[in-house]
């Protein structure tokens, strides 16, 4: 053990060792003679040999680089950190640190990046080759940087950060991202203050979001890495799919993305909350190195064969591949919310009056445990995937859905939608919903998170207040993830009014938002009968279809299951026989029946039509001699 300690400890101080650096001041465009350059750290050990380089902008102090610390604030990654072969340079941003005094008001920083990349093209020590990396903050300004097409640019690793800026970043559902936006603004960004006078999705907004914009604009590679706790998962996987389709035709096919089980503050860590995700560990230095020397160092790595997007499935805790993340979902699942607290494929058939109520109270809000968070000033913040009982689901103010223990895997890939029909005896109040995993042992893992304001039910740029007593529909959309639900777990959903301090408390007055006024407290209801079916829809992954085996006679494949209409019966026998086929609906009526007699072992099909008939469950029944099995069916509208 002693001699491992030891040799570890020789290689860290290796590392340090060769980590030296000296600051410089980079000269850029400005005519300001005092702001004209700005302070940037370099890092090369051997300036007679020219290499390729990796400059890092950060806001977050280039100081942390001198030790190769990793901060939470920049994704909790380290950088890739190969003097041998990589010159660095690490630049603060203009108006930060030690580029502090230097900052202009309404300067485009993707300029200052394209001076620096220019600049260190002409350095003795520089190949001329330049690459760019980091995360978040330092993911942004990537985007900043490639769209304005520095000529020696030639590769970019942006991290947990997508390009565009947009009302969703501060806003979800319509409610302010209360801790989020303030952690921001303690790093030197945007006010609170002009974030909170724009809450609706003005023109402001609007403006920004097409500014931003630079898919079209993008010439070199890129390799994008988020993950599903991140904060923005969804938005890093539309940036990646708008690059793949408006970038520059020679790279639009060879940008490529990373998903996993990370938290926006560990990328490429292991431990995740309460939960350690061994085969994810460091996966996101590894792609990079893979990556800058494909690209700066020409070295026939294979790079150019790794997946277009490779995601973690979560629960299976398996890597997976895919050319397009919006077609790795092959049908809907839906869950209904139902009596006793249960989820369930069926929907309630009660036509009485059934609901669940909950009094929400501002004062006293449900907590934000786990998931998405953000927060780089206070390490002990929960974080991640925990476990929800104590903290949210034992509180009055929560209702709890949970379906039976689950008899076959589950496997969801894309955004799972909440369809709730509610009311309320207030103006307006917000509708939370947190998704779970629930272990054998009883564990409740949350795993995603959104909400929405009543007032902004059907528009973020337009306030309806609510009538108290009415019944309004309401949908919330989560962010995107991965994961298997095992069989043997179950599939929860915690639905509450809040969810703070991740987003802002609902006064539930109607009044004018965020300026003092009344705390009310609101009685709120979740409706599940008659024509008010509230329920959840999974985006899920059934691969060919539902498959099952009859005691080696017969092989049966339905197709597609969930259907809207029709379905592919196909099914192989090894010996003669008559098939019969019977459908029913769930109360036991058989709808429909045929037989077919089989002279020969072979492949069959058969096409079934269940169009006019109601949405829902039916059974299909399909035999052949004494052995026989029903078959699920879910009809969708």
């Amino acid at each position: 053990m002693f001699r491992i300690f030891t040799v570890v400890f020789l290689i860290i101080c290796y590392y340090f060792s060769i980590a030296e650096y000296r600051e410089v001041q980079i000269p850029t465009r400005v005519s300001d003679t005092e702001k004209k350059s700005l302070a940037a750290d370099i890092y090369v050990i051997d300036s007679t040999v020219p290499k390729p380089t990796i400059l890092i902008q950060t806001p977050y102090n280039k100081n942390a680089y001198r030790t190769l610390q990793s901060l939470p604030q920049e994704g909790g990654t380290q950088l890739p950190f190969d003097t041998i072969n990589y010159n660095y340079v690490v630049l603060d941003w203009r108006g930060f640190w030690a580029n502090n005094d230097k900052d202009i008001t309404g300067k485009d920083r993707g300029e200052d990046g394209y001076d620096v990349v220019e600049w260190i093209a002409q350095q003795p020590w520089s190949d001329e080759k330049i690459g760019t990396w980091g995360g978040s903050a330092l993911g942004y300004i990537q985007f900043l940087t490639a769209r304005l097409h520095p000529p020696h640019l030639v590769c970019a690793v942006p991290l947990i950060k997508d390009f565009l800026m947009k009302y969703e970043d501060y806003y979800y559902g319509g409610v302010y991202r209360k801790e989020h936006c303030e952690q921001l603004q303690r790093l030197g960004f945007l006010p609170t203050s002009l974030i909170l006078s724009h809450y609706k999705e003005d023109f402001y907004w609007s403006y920004i979001e097409q500014s931003s914009d630079c898919s079209s604009e993008i010439e070199i590679p890129m390799l994008l890495i988020s993950g599903w706790f991140d904060h923005y998962p969804a938005f890093c996987i539309r940036a990646f799919h708008n690059l793949k389709d408006s970038s520059n035709p020679n790279v639009k096919d060879r940008h490529k993305l990373i998903m996993g089980p990370w938290l926006h503050s560990s990328i490429g860590q292991p431990e995740q909350g309460d939960l350690i995700f061994l085969e994810a560990k460091n996966i996101p230095n590894q792609a990079s190195v893979k990556f800058f020397d494909y690209y700066l160092r020409n070295i026939n790595n294979g790079w150019e064969n790794e997946p277009v997007i490779k995601y973690f499935e979560m629960g299976s805790n398996q890597w997976k591949t895919a050319d397009n993340w919006y077609n790795v979902a092959d049908a809907y699942d839906t869950l209904y919310f139902n009596d006793n607290h249960l989820l369930s494929e069926i929907p309630s058939m009660l036509d009485i009056v059934s609901v669940d109520s909950v009094e929400y109270n501002p004062k006293d809000p449900s907590p934000t445990y786990g998931g998405s968070r953000f927060n780089p000033f206070d390490p002990k913040t929960p974080m991640g995937p925990l476990d929800q009982r104590d903290k949210v689901e034992s509180k009055p103010d929560a209702l709890v859905y949970t379906t039976e223990p689950l008899n076959q895997n589950v496997i969801l890939n894309g955004s799972v939608v909440a369809e709730l029909l509610v009311s309320t005896d207030k103006e307006d109040t917000d509708f939370g919903i947190r998704l779970c995993d629930v272990y054998p042992d009883g564990r409740s893992m949350i795993l995603t998170q959104g909400i929405r304001r009543m007032r902004f039910r059907n528009s973020y740029s337009n306030e309806e207040l609510m009538t108290p007593g009415e019944i309004y529909p309401v949908k919330i959309e989560l962010h995107d993830l991965s994961i298997n639900f095992l069989a043997g777990h179950s599939i929860r959903v915690i639905v509450t009014n809040s969810n703070y301090p991740m987003f802002d408390i609902n006064l539930n007055n109607g009044d004018s938002l965020y300026v003092p006024g009344d705390t009310l407290i609101a009685k709120t209801y979740l409706h599940h009968w008659g024509n008010y079916k509230s329920k959840v829809i999974l985006p899920v992954t059934k691969a060919t279809g539902v498959e099952d085996d009859l005691n080696d006679e017969i092989s049966l494949k339905i197709f597609p299951n969930p259907t809207s209409g029709k379905i592919e019966i196909s099914y192989s026998i090894d010996k003669p026989g008559t098939i019969s086929m019977e459908l029913f609906n769930l109360i036991g009526e058989k709808i429909s029946s045929s037989n077919k007699q089989v002279s020969e072992a072979g492949n069959y099909s058969e096409n079934l039509s269940l169009e006019g008939f109601p949405a829902g469950i039916y059974l299909l029944k399909v035999g052949i001699k004494q052995s026989s099995i029903l078959k699920k069916i879910i009809l969708t509208h």
